[in-house]
């Protein structure tokens, strides 16, 4: 495409200047692009009922035909004039939403080209929140088209930068307005049904609707990788976000992710290749002791996963510069806003290691009593706080098959737990092969584990939890305490 002479321009959201804005917002009226801040990501904005302006966005992006444009405007009534119907659940959507990250599927009018829409009879519609993307849309008088302002397949702009460094020369202006706030695109609902159905996860998120309706479907081809499955959203069968470098997502515990990690890195390493990891607030540390040629970026706190997602494709893009041959990226929980966080890191690798859950291994002496209790306690605490793991238990010592002690059972009972149907097991070389994670209920026991098999370093570790076989209930009851609180102690360095 021919070189265009981009006008680069700043703006302060909190004192806007109406003279550059008015500016813009000419552009835009005379069949022009400009792009400009929103919420979520920088846009690509055209006249949306301008066929030809739309055309340049596809030109300016790189844009495959079949991926519909999303239609800004910023008042009910503009809609109005743009859709077929506005169902009820559109307007209990817009109420709540509205103005937000919050994209909507509508029976489109004619006014609406299928230049916007890819050839569907349907349109994607949002009302943006940013104070400059209103005033734009307002100024301009007309709703803009505008995606992404990327060039396709490249992470998302979030900052100025980003987007000079993708568009300059493509389109006739640029806003520079600062940093997007949620720092992913918006998240896109089809409400043409009775049911709300998730085509894009952003941050309105599956549980935030299912609030408002009781119900809300997500479209197959999120979740699910699989090429015949045709995703009702023309664009998401597009690799979108990927950073030069090959991404490899891991996909598993963290505890078998960081790990995993390491040992990729230090191969990748031994055949001279420049690594990056996406690491946490939580793992960085955990990567101290890797070449000093890695580079590791902190994405964000898993604690407040907003962080993540506001950061995700500044950090993708950051790459880049780093010069790295391949990207091995943690993952990170898929509940609410991760859901989108967990579906552009999977739309950006090119690989995929699946790792299974954290196996965690109880041992002590005949596995009657502390190792059984031990293994129903974590189970319980798993159970509490969400952590996908499986947990079992055996004994150095162990004869195959007998019952837990008594006391055992009832201290247990108490807490709401029940082992009764506990059968001991004698620990074998293939339980401990197995396992992540061995924790021995003293250190006798780990040393006496190290001594007869090969390879435990660094996957075994010990409480101090005195035998109370043959003890009192009362014995039995301090010793239950004492476990939970020493897996409670670990959960951290558990990483789950």
């Amino acid at each position: 495409m021919d070189i265009i002479d981009t006008k680069l321009v700043k703006i302060n959201p909190n004192n806007i200047d109406y003279e550059i804005l008015s500016e813009a917002a000419s552009i835009i009226k005379n069949g022009g692009t400009v792009i400009f801040p929103t919420e979520t990501v920088y846009g690509l904005g055209a006249n949306a009922l301008d066929e030809d302006a739309c055309d340049k966005i596809y030109k300016a992006k790189g844009r495959p035909s079949d991926n519909p444009l999303i239609v800004h405007i910023i008042s009910m009534d503009e809609l109005n004039k743009l859709v077929r119907e506005i169902p009820e659940n559109a307007e209990i959507m817009a109420d709540k939403f509205w103005p937000g990250p919050l994209t909507m599927i509508f029976d489109k009018k004619d006014i609406i080209s299928y230049k916007i829409t890819a050839g569907l009879e349907t349109v994607a519609v949002r009302m943006p929140e940013n104070k400059i993307a209103r005033e734009l849309i307002r100024l301009s008088g007309c709703p803009i088209a505008a995606p992404s302002a990327n060039t396709s397949g490249k992470p998302s702009p979030t900052s100025a930068q980003h987007v000079i460094e993708d568009m300059l020369g493509r389109v006739d202006m640029i806003i520079d307005g600062g940093s997007c706030d949620i720092g992913l695109e918006s998240s896109v609902v089809d409400i043409t049904g009775d049911i709300p159905t998730i085509l894009r996860p952003g941050k309105v998120t599956k549980e935030d609707i299912e609030r408002l309706f009781g119900k809300c479907d997500t479209d197959p081809a999120i979740i699910k990788s699989d090429e015949k499955i045709v995703p009702k959203s023309p664009g998401q069968k597009y690799r979108h976000y990927s950073p030069k470098a090959e991404l490899i997502l891991y996909k598993g515990s963290l505890k078998k992710t960081v790990n995993s990690i390491k040992k990729d890195c230090k191969e990748y390493i031994r055949k001279a290749k420049k690594v990056g990891i996406i690491a946490s607030e939580q793992t960085r540390s955990f990567y101290d002791n890797l070449n000093d040629e890695v580079v590791i970026k902190v994405v964000g706190d898993r604690k407040n996963p907003l962080t993540i997602a506001t950061n995700l494709f500044d950090v993708l893009r950051s790459f880049d510069s780093s010069n790295v041959n391949v990207i091995l990226s943690e993952s990170f929980d898929d509940k609410g806003i991760g859901g989108a966080i967990m579906n552009r890191l999977g739309k950006a690798a090119s690989k995929k290691i699946e790792l299974g859950k954290l196996k965690v291994l109880f041992v002590c002496t005949g596995n009657t009593c502390r190792s059984p209790m031990a293994e129903g306690i974590m189970k319980d605490i798993a159970r509490q706080k969400g952590w996908d793991i499986e947990i079992s238990s055996a004994g150095i010592s162990a004869i195959d098959g007998d019952n837990p002690s008594q006391n055992a059972v009832l201290v247990l009972n108490k807490m709401g737990i029940d082992i009764s149907k506990h059968k001991s097991r004698l620990i074998n070389e293939k339980m401990l092969e197995e396992a992540d994670l061995i924790i021995t209920m003293t250190n006798q026991h780990k040393e006496i584990l190290l001594r007869r098999y090969n390879n435990l370093e660094g996957k075994i570790t010990s409480f101090n939890i005195q035998d109370p076989y043959g003890r009192s209930h009362n014995v039995y009851q301090s010793c239950s305490e004492e476990i939970r609180g020493e897996i409670l102690k670990i959960s951290d360095s558990l990483m789950i």
